[in-house]
């Protein structure tokens, strides 16, 4: 920000020059203007910094340009010097005051050389806040329609050098076109795969492994590497655009319109140094893969696959548990109800694998691998089953039809049904798969979607250019100037707000973040993919920006940083792990790699035994009678409690003390249950260990 001596200084030549300027039609208050600006400056003194509305400010402004009108018309020395020395003073620290502070940090020479040159004398009658959000929507937008290509491909000039030919291998899940396109990967001399899923891009790695092909697996948590390595295999986020390949494979591109990720299969396909690119999608996305490739002025050939088995909807809806058979994957949309459904199934006896997001990709993979064995009879999960997970899955059962997007719970999609359906009858095990869902209006609504045309893709989106990164002005106000700049259709851009939000926890501690004024250093920072939803990963994350140039490597995490308890305590810890890991490569630290795999082992280890031990625990339970509530309910209550209260007019705290009252009677005298409670708590604690 710039020193307010100098901003004072620009207030009075800005006041002096409109005063010389401005033609007033009569000279009504020049008798008081002297006892006017006394009491002005009165006014401004007892005003406290950051209580003054923008309304008073302003008109304190208004005021104070009628005034020295009159001073330097008259040219009255005595009131020029006090206009100068500190009225202008008292009203800039006013007007600083009512900023935030990161728009405090906007008010530059910058700035000020825009309201010379574009806002002359707008300080005379505004506000500093008013005129920042018109330089910031005016000057800033400008900058950034200048410095970002209009085309988003001359972004990639190696890539449009190259006479690059695409093989698009377009078809359902379980059709086989992701093999065909790894069949072509295996013969090349140097070649990657870029896929959506660390999970992925390990089965890639152990594929070129077992036919021999040496091969190095990156992604952001994790780095196999393997000498002489003829094919790298990794996370699409991971593309090293420098690099030059023979041949690329980039997977699940209809991807491409994540609002999240989907900017990292448009900078891969625009962008790959390889002469040769097969991508494979699904139909939905075949305009606009095409409509890149064409700007890139390189040819394509398109390689069309039909599914290898039949999928069919059921017409007799799914009634849980009754219906359950050996095969079966029953999908819902939170971890909650995930180990809810185990919990149930295996109080009935039945042995269950989970697959949900914030599993670490090796225990998905060791749930996936038992009920591939045969060791567990049936997989609840989440959509993470829909994203290239081969699985001997013989119907998929959607329980819950509904998903919380980040912003709204919605009506599952077409294109999310029939990726996750996909996933029925795998091919070599069966010659059919089957769909159904819960209940006669689930399954109806399944149905009407499941026989849907999918709707095509109609925009794919763009990153954040680095190029803004040179800019003068605060990160946060540049992406959000940026993010508001209107693009030309099918690009569309990403979404921001994980990165600004942690923008924002760094700011409140700038001062101890090293580096924090320089904005490739911060966005390096900003971009690590975390969890921004877990406290306890977001505070670690901080404390490695407070501390990443203390020494040569960075604090080693403990479980004692994780506030949860039982199951999530290992997940929670796990990305722990994932986070030292990633930060350190970030910003080149060195890497306890031992340290670091017999830490992930071990609570690979832990959380496993917490996914095969007794699930009971997971069931939702009602607060008041302790049975089991209906699948269906969101609600922490059963009817019949529900009921009961209502019919009694009584709060459901109170139905719930007496109920828990009547229970220790029953068990004896009445402080037996307040003896046996920390007996009962350390049995509980045990149990979540």
């Amino acid at each position: 920000m710039i020193q307010k001596e100098k901003l004072s200084q620009f207030y009075f030549s800005q006041y002096k020059d409109c005063a010389k300027a401005l033609k007033k039609k009569n000279n009504e208050g020049k008798k008081t203007y002297v006892e006017r600006l006394d009491r002005l400056l009165g006014e401004l003194k007892r005003s406290k910094e950051g209580k003054v509305s923008q309304a008073h400010l302003e008109e304190y402004h208004r005021q104070l340009r009628n005034l020295a009108y009159f001073a330097f018309r008259e040219n009255n020395q005595i009131a020029i010097m006090k206009i100068r020395d500190l009225i202008v003073g008292e009203l800039a620290r006013l007007d600083v005051a009512s900023l935030k502070p990161e728009e405090q940090e906007l008010v530059t020479a910058k700035l000020l050389e825009f309201l010379r040159a574009e806002q002359t004398f707008d300080i005379c009658q505004k506000s500093l806040r008013s005129i920042l959000g018109q330089y910031m929507n005016v000057e800033l937008r400008g900058q950034i329609i200048d410095l970002v290509p209009t085309r988003p491909e001359t972004e990639f000039p190696k890539a449009l050098e190259m006479s690059r030919r695409f093989v698009l291998h377009i078809g359902p899940t379980n059709c086989g076109k992701t093999y065909q396109a790894l069949e072509r990967l295996k013969e090349a001399e140097n070649g990657v795969y870029l896929g959506p899923l660390r999970l992925l891009a390990l089965e890639v790695y152990e594929k070129m492994k077992d036919t021999g092909i040496p091969c190095t697996m990156l992604t952001g948590e994790e780095r196999i590497y393997e000498e002489n390595s003829r094919i790298i295999s990794s996370t699409v986020e991971m593309l090293d655009l420098d690099q030059r390949y023979d041949v690329a494979v980039i997977d699940e591109a209809q991807m491409i319109a994540d609002s999240d990720r989907g900017h990292s299969w448009t900078r891969a396909i625009l962008g790959v140094q390889a002469a040769e690119v097969h991508v494979c999608l699904s139909p939905s996305a075949e305009e606009v893969v095409t409509h890149l490739i064409a700007l890139c002025g390189d040819s394509f050939e398109v390689h069309r696959y039909e599914r290898k088995t039949r999928l069919l909807c059921e017409d007799v809806p799914f009634s849980f548990p009754d219906d359950v058979q050996e095969g079966d994957a029953l999908i819902v949309f939170t971890k909650r109800m995930v180990l809810d459904i185990a919990g149930r199934l295996e109080r009935s006896g039945i042995q269950v694998s989970v697959i949900y997001g914030s599993l670490p990709p090796e225990i998905r993979r060791r749930q996936i691998q038992i009920f591939a064995e045969g060791k567990t009879r049936i997989v609840v999960s989440t959509d993470a089953i829909g994203m290239g997970l081969n699985l001997p899955v013989r119907r998929i059962v959607f329980v819950q039809t509904t998903k919380f997007d980040g912003k709204q719970t919605r009506p599952l999609k077409t294109s999310e049904i029939r990726q996750i359906a996909g996933r029925a009858g795998r091919f070599g095990l069966y010659d059919t798969g089957y769909v159904n869902a819960v209940g006669e209006d689930g399954l109806a609504f399944i149905r009407e979607q499941f026989y849907e045309d999918e709707p095509k893709v109609e925009h794919v989106s763009l990153g954040f250019p680095q190029v803004l990164l040179d800019m003068d002005e605060p990160l946060d106000a540049v992406m959000k100037i940026w993010k508001s700049v209107e693009i030309e259709p099918p690009f569309e851009k990403i979404s921001i707000e994980e990165v600004l939000f942690l923008y924002e926890r760094a700011y409140k501690d700038r001062k101890e973040i090293d580096g924090f004024e320089d904005k490739h250093m911060l966005y390096r920072m900003l971009t690590c993919s975390i969890d921004t939803r877990n406290r306890d990963v977001v505070a670690l994350w901080l404390y490695y920006c407070k501390t990443y140039t203390a020494d040569v490597s960075l604090h080693f995490p403990a479980l004692i940083m994780c506030s949860d308890t039982g199951l999530m305590r290992y997940e929670t810890f796990y990305k722990l792990l994932d986070l030292y890991y990633q930060f350190s490569v970030r910003m080149g630290k060195d890497v306890d790699l031992a340290r670091l795999d017999r830490e992930r082992s071990k609570t690979e280890d832990t959380i496993m035994r917490y996914l095969t031990k007794d699930k009971k625990m997971y069931i939702r339970k009602c607060q008041v009678c302790g049975a089991p509530l209906s699948l269906e309910t969101s609600f922490g209550v059963c009817d019949s409690c529900f009921a009961l209260a209502r019919q009694e007019g009584k709060s459901i705290a109170s139905l719930s003390a007496r109920k828990q009252g009547d229970g220790r009677s029953r068990e004896g005298a009445p402080g037996r249950a307040r003896k046996d409670a920390p007996r009962r708590r350390r049995y509980h604690r045990r149990q979540n260990m």
